[in-house]
C-alpha cells in the first residue's frame, strides 16, 4: 500500500560546490570527489601529510560547508555501569575548522526513549545545505534538527513523539538528504489516523528545509523485515525526478522526489536493505549479503533499468551478479566501471553496462564505510583500522599505500566505520576514536566546481496532482493557521498555487474555516481529523490534532474495538480498549515494549497521573509506568521496584525504591519534571486505587542534564497483561 499526503516547495534549486562535501556521498551524492592533487600516501606514525588529529570520532561520516567541518557523534563519556561519568554521556553536534580541526562549537543533548547503546550512537551522518550554510541532525533518539553555521537551533523535530519513529536497538538510521527545497529522512513508525495501520511501513518524510514545515509523506513497501539504513539517491529518470533507496523489506524503491508518489519496486533480498543505491543515467545499482528472494545463493550485486512502473522485478533487470555479498557499502560508479567492496574484503571491478568482471583486489576483511573516489585514487578502509589509497582503473588496481589505526588507549586497533569527506585539497577520515586530516601541498585551495541543478525540465501547464501544505500540524490551546495549494504536473514538477476549496469533516467542535485559513477554538477538544482540499476533479487532504489547554483526562469509557483516543501517536493496536470489571481501560496489545504518546512534544513543567493494572503470567508480572520530559516513571511488578531512568540500555539517570505491587491490584503512579538551577528533579509517586495520596513523593532523580521539554506518554514493557486508566495530564 502507498499512501500519498501533500505539500509545497519551490523548484529552484542552487547549484552545489564541488569543494563542499555537504552530504555523506559528495556533491554528487555518489561517492566521487572532482578535486586533484591529492595525496596517495600518509602516516599516522610519522605524521606524513597528517595536517591535523582531533580526539573526537564516530561512526558517522563528516560534512564539510565553508570551511567548517560537522560530525555527529557520542560524548567522551565512559558508560560503564557505576562509572561516575556516565550520568553525563550524551550526543553532541561538533563543528571544527577545516583547516586546523579546532572545535569551533559543541551542542550536547541526553540520548532518550531509545534502546540503541553508546557504540552506536552517531549513526546518521549529518547533512548541509551550502546554499544558506544550515546543517540538520537526525540523532539516534529521532530528535531531527536544523542548526545555522553557528550552532543555534532554527527548528526541530522530534520524529518518536510526533510521528510514531520505532527506534530499535541496533542504531540503524537514516542520513537525511537535502533536494532543491525540501530536507527527507526516512524511517517507519505508527503515527495517528490512518498513518497508524499496522505493520510499520517504510517511509519518507519530507520537510521543508527552511522552516521545518511538513510536505509529505510518502509510505511504501511491505512489511519490514529488519531495520534498514539504505540512504536515499536523487535522480532524474525519463524527465521524472526520483528517489531511490533500499527498504527494510527487501526491495529497492522509487518514488517521485517532489510529490512522494510512489513509481516503482524491484525485489531483491528476504532481509533489509543496507546498501545505498547509485544511479548512472537510466541505470540504478545496488547489492546486499543476505538471502535472495529467488536464488539459494547469498548477495547480489544488481544492475536495473529505473524506467518503469510499478513492480519491475521481473522486466527490468539489466544484469545481476548472485553469491556477492555485499549488505553494508555503498557502490561507486567512475567511467563505465561498477567499483563493489564485498563483505568478504574484496574489491570487484565490473563494466557498469554488461555486468562483466574486469578485476579482483583483496583488501583484507569487512569494511562498514563507503569508499570514495578521486583524482584517479580510491579511499576505502576496513573496520578494524586499516586505510587504503588504491589507485584504480578499468583494467588493474594497485595499491599505493595502506595506514594502520591504532586504537586511542594503544590497545589493539580503531574501528572505522564512517566515510571518508573530500574538500579543499584534504581528506578526511573519522575513526572510532579520533578524527584525521591529511593533505599534501595544495590542501586549503579552493578550486571550485560547480555542480549543475538536476535538471526536468519545465512543467506542463495542467495539474494532475494538488498538495495541501502542510501536511501535519496540531494546536493547543487554539491558534489559526493558513493553508496552500499547490498543483503539479503528471510528472511532478510543481505548475504553482491553484485555487481549491478546503472543507471540514461533519462533527468537528471548535474549528472553522475561513477561506484558506483554518481558526482553531480555545476551548476545542481533543481531536485528529483531515482537512480537504478540492480543485475541479483533483483533491487532497492534510492532518490536524487539536489539543485543549491543561488539564487533560481520559477514562476510556465509550472506546470499543480497537479504537484508542484520536490524538495520541503510536498507540493503535499497542494499546487496545477492554472491560475490566466494571470500567473500561487500555489493555498493552501487540508487542512486548511500547511508548505511547499523548500530548505534544514541546510540553514541559506538567504533571501525569495513570491507574494502572498487572496481570500474572506463568509467575511473570509486567513493567508500566508513565512517560514526561523524555523520563521514565516504572512500576517494575517483577522486582517489586519503583523506579527513574533515562537511556534503558545504560540507566545514565536510575533511581529505584522497593515497593510491591500485586497482580489484579489497581495503583495510581503520578510523575513530574522539575527544572531548576541544579538540574531536572524528577518525581514520582505510587499509591492504591482509593486510598488517600501520599504528601510526599516516593521517589526523586536529579539530572545535572536536564531534557528540557518532552511530551507526556505511557510506558509498557509486557511480560504480562497490563492496563491503564484515568490518565491525567495537568499544570
Amino acid at each position: 500500500m502507498v499512501v500519498l499526503f501533500s505539500g509545497i516547495f519551490a523548484v529552484i534549486a542552487a547549484p552545489s560546490f564541488a569543494d563542499d562535501w555537504a552530504s555523506w556521498r559528495g556533491p554528487g551524492h555518489d561517492g566521487r570527489s572532482l578535486e586533484t592533487g591529492l595525496v596517495e600516501t600518509w602516516n599516522p606514525e610519522t605524521k606524513e601529510n597528517l595536517l591535523w588529529e582531533s580526539p573526537i570520532g564516530g561512526r558517522a561520516a563528516p560534512i564539510i560547508i565553508d570551511g567548517r567541518v560537522y560530525l555527529d557523534c557520542r560524548t567522551e563519556h565512559n558508560v560503564a555501569a557505576g562509572n561516575p561519568e556516565l550520568i553525563h554521556a550524551q550526543e553532541q553536534v561538533v563543528c571544527r575548522d577545516a583547516a586546523t580541526g579546532e572545535v569551533i562549537w559543541v551542542d550536547k543533548f541526553n540520548v532518550s526513549q531509545t534502546d540503541i547503546p553508546a557504540p552506536r550512537v552517531g549513526w546518521a551522518s549529518m547533512v548541509g545545505d551550502p546554499s544558506t550554510g544550515n546543517v540538520y541532525l537526525h540523532s539516534v533518539s529521532g530528535v531531527f534538527r536544523c542548526y545555522d553555521r553557528d550552532g543555534k537551533v532554527l527548528w526541530e523535530h522530534a520524529l518518536g513523539e510526533e510521528y510514531g519513529k520505532i527506534s530499535g536497538y541496533g542504531g540503524r538510521t537514516q542520513t537525511p538528504i537535502i533536494d532543491e527545497d525540501r530536507i527527507i529522512v526516512g524511517f517507519f513508525g505508527l503515527n495517528w489516523g490512518r498513518n497508524a495501520v499496522p505493520p510499520p511501513k517504510s517511509a519518507y518524510y519530507a520537510f521543508d528545509k527552511n522552516t521545518g514545515d511538513l510536505l509529505w509523506v510518502s509510505l511504501f513497501g511491505g512489511r519490514p523485515l529488519d531495520t534498514s539504513y539504505s540512504n536515499p539517491v536523487v535522480a532524474v529518470v525519463d524527465g521524472q525526478r526520483l528517489l531511490i533507496a533500499g527498504g527494510a523489506d527487501g526491495g529497492i524503491h522509487a518514488i517521485n522526489a517532489r510529490t512522494g508518489q510512489f513509481v516503482w519496486t524491484f525485489d531483491l533480498s528476504k532481509r533489509g536493505l543496507n546498501a545505498t543505491p547509485v544511479v548512472d543515467g537510466n541505470l540504478v545499482y545496488i547489492s546486499h549479503g543476505e538471502d535472495n528472494v529467488d536464488s539459494l545463493e547469498f548477495g547480489r550485486v544488481q544492475c536495473i533499468d529505473a524506467r518503469g512502473t510499478g513492480n519491475i522485478t521481473k522486466t527490468n533487470s539489466v544484469w545481476r551478479r548472485d553469491g556477492i555479498k555485499a549488505g553494508y557499502i555503498a557502490l561507486v560508479v567512475d567511467d563505465g566501471v561498477l567499483y563493489v567492496v564485498a563483505d568478504t574484503g574484496k574489491l570487484h571491478a565490473f563494466d557498469s553496462k554488461s555486468g562483466e568482471e574486469h578485476w579482483e583486489f583483496s583488501l583484507g576483511t569487512v569494511g562498514k564505510g563507503s569508499p570514495v573516489i578521486a583524482d584517479g585514487k580510491m579511499y576505502v578502509m576496513e573496520v578494524n583500522g586499516n586505510i587504503h589509497i588504491l589507485k584504480v582503473s578499468r583494467d588493474k588496481c594497485q595499491s599505493l599505500s595502506r595506514a594502520t589505526i591504532t586504537a586511542a588507549n594503544g590497545e589493539g586497533l580503531d574501528e572505522i566505520y564512517a566515510t571518508p569527506a573530500i574538500s579543499d585539497g584534504r581528506i578526511f577520515f573519522v575513526t572510532r576514536d579520533r578524527t584525521f586530516c591529511i593533505g599534501g601541498s595544495n590542501a586549503g585551495e579552493r578550486t571550485t566546481h560547480e555542480v549543475p541543478p538536476i535538471d526536468d525540465g519545465k512543467a506542463d501547464s495542467e495539474a494532475a496532482l494538488i498538495q495541501l501544505h502542510p501536511y501535519e500540524a496540531y494546536t493547543m490551546g487554539g491558534g489559526d493557521r493558513t493553508y496552500r495549494v499547490v498543483g503539479f504536473d503528471k510528472l511532478g514538477r510543481l505548475i504553482g498555487d491553484v485555487d481549491a476549496e478546503l472543507s471540514l469533516p461533519e462533527g468537528i467542535k471548535g474549528v472553522t474555516l475561513d477561506g484558506k485559513t483554518v481558526k482553531v477554538a480555545a476551548d476545542a477538544p481533543a481531536q485528529g481529523f483531515e482537512i480537504t482540499a478540492k480543485s475541479g476533479e483533483l483533491s487532497t487532504y492534510s492532518r490536524l490534532r487539536t489539543l485543549p489547554p491543561l488539564p487533560w483526562k481520559w477514562d476510556f469509557e465509550g472506546l470499543t474495538g480497537k479504537a484508542v483516543p484520536p490524538t495520541w501517536v503510536n498507540a493503535f493496536l499497542k494499546l487496545t480498549p477492554e472491560k475490566v470489571g466494571d470500567t473500561t481501560a487500555l489493555k498493552k496489545g501487540v508487542g512486548i515494549s511500547a511508548d505511547a504518546w499523548v500530548g505534544l512534544p514541546d510540553m514541559s513543567g506538567y504533571t501525569i497521573q495513570a491507574d494502572v493494572l498487572m496481570k500474572e503470567e506463568k509467575r511473570k508480572l509486567p513493567s508500566i509506568g508513565l512517560i514526561a520530559q523524555k523520563y521514565n516513571l516504572i512500576l517494575k511488578g517483577n522486582t517489586s521496584k519503583l523506579a527513574i531512568q533515562a537511556w534503558a540500555p545504560h540507566q545514565r539517570i536510575y533511581k529505584e525504591t522497593k515497593f510491591r505491587s500485586d497482580p489484579d491490584v489497581w495503583y495510581t503512579l503520578k510523575m513530574t519534571v522539575q527544572v531548576k538551577d541544579d538540574g531536572a528533579h524528577i518525581l514520582g509517586k505510587v499509591w492504591k486505587q482509593g486510598d488517600a495520596e501520599p504528601a510526599e513523593w516516593t521517589i526523586e532523580a536529579v539530572d545535572p542534564h536536564p531534557s528540557p521539554t518532552g511530551s507526556p506518554g505511557l510506558y509498557t514493557y509486557a511480560l504480562a497483561e497490563c492496563y491503564f486508566d484515568n490518565v491525567i495530564v495537568s499544570e
